[in-house]
């Protein structure tokens, strides 16, 4: 079955689950945008209108983080535009932004009885979009993640150069109402890297809350419209891992990391955390993990920390 037909059906068959009640309180964790009942979000890109929140969010997740919205409605690329590889469980998106508009996701929200905080990733072309989009929106949801990074969508590319993107993030700073990320490029290579550093010191020295490490690996992708996109999945936890340490060193104690990149594993979140991270997001996993996955995932983690108390005793 086409990807992005299986991706809406699956999601509207999950209207009809039961919610996940699991709370574990050594799982809570504090962040700028109030104390969520565990560490685990989902990512941008599962949900990319705000339209199915109410039924994502009886997974289990402390957090979700809905789109990437734009001011104005965008169709996104032709399809096809998702590539599964499903022996090695990663995908490949060249979606490209598809999504209602501001008011569009604004009235999705209203719609819905939502529980946990709601975090929208925004985007757009232009500074004087995102500005405006990003006026728009914090009212109605619990923070921003700012989207500069997505590698299917390449007139993002110009706001990330520092001349750039220090006046877009000053102007931000000036409008701020909501704790606000920056969801950063995939560490994939040392140039990149290095950019991506200069961006986070920046983002800090304005004095936002944090950012999300890392976007999807730009990758060759012949059976995509567009003949690139984003690559998703566990090969790029490595580079997560790697980028949560470097991130750690050079921001304040109480500045936030959102690491996203790869994980699927209970014992990945509790890599990524202990090297820094405050909470984890998940997407790629879910696809192949299904609605169990989280409650899975936490449960597994309490009964590390069990163990983990439980030796610690005899010793």
């Amino acid at each position: 079955m086409d990807p992005e037909r299986a991706h809406s059906l699956g999601v509207f068959f999950m209207r009809f689950l039961r919610e996940q009640k699991i709370d574990y309180p050594s799982q809570h964790v504090k962040t700028s945008f109030g104390e969520i009942r565990n560490p685990i979000g989902l990512a941008a890109g599962f949900d990319k209108t705000g339209s199915h929140l109410s039924t994502l969010q009886k997974l289990g997740f402390g957090y979700i983080v809905a789109g990437t919205i734009t001011q104005d409605p965008w169709p996104g690329h032709p399809k096809p535009r998702i590539v599964r590889n499903v022996k090695e469980k990663t995908l490949v998106n060249g979606l490209g932004f598809p999504n209602p508009g501001a008011d569009g996701f604004i009235e999705n929200l209203k719609r819905q009885r939502l529980k946990i905080p709601i975090v929208a990733s925004l985007s757009g072309r232009t500074e004087s979009s995102i500005l405006e989009c990003y006026e728009k929106i914090q009212p109605h949801v619990a923070a921003i993640e700012l989207n500069l990074s997505s590698p299917n969508t390449e007139d993002l590319k110009d706001l990330r150069e520092l001349d750039a993107f220090r006046p877009l993030a000053s102007k931000m700073g000036s409008i701020k109402k909501r704790p606000t990320f920056l969801k950063v490029p995939s560490f994939y290579d040392d140039a990149q890297s290095q950019r991506n550093m200069e961006m986070i010191r920046s983002w800090s020295e304005f004095g936002f809350e944090g950012v999300t490490a890392s976007n999807s690996m730009p990758v060759k992708e012949p059976r995509l419209s567009i003949g690139s996109g984003g690559f998703s999945g566990p090969p790029l936890f490595k580079y997560t891992l790697s980028a949560i340490r470097e991130i750690r060193k050079i921001v304040p104690s109480g500045f936030e990391i959102n690491s996203v990149g790869g994980i699927s594993t209970s014992a990945e979140i509790v890599q990524v955390l202990e090297a820094g991270a405050n909470t984890v997001q998940l997407m790629t996993s879910l696809v192949y993990g299904g609605p169990g996955l989280i409650k899975g995932l936490l449960e597994e983690i309490a009964h590390r920390e069990k163990t983990s108390v439980t030796v610690a005793k005899i010793v």
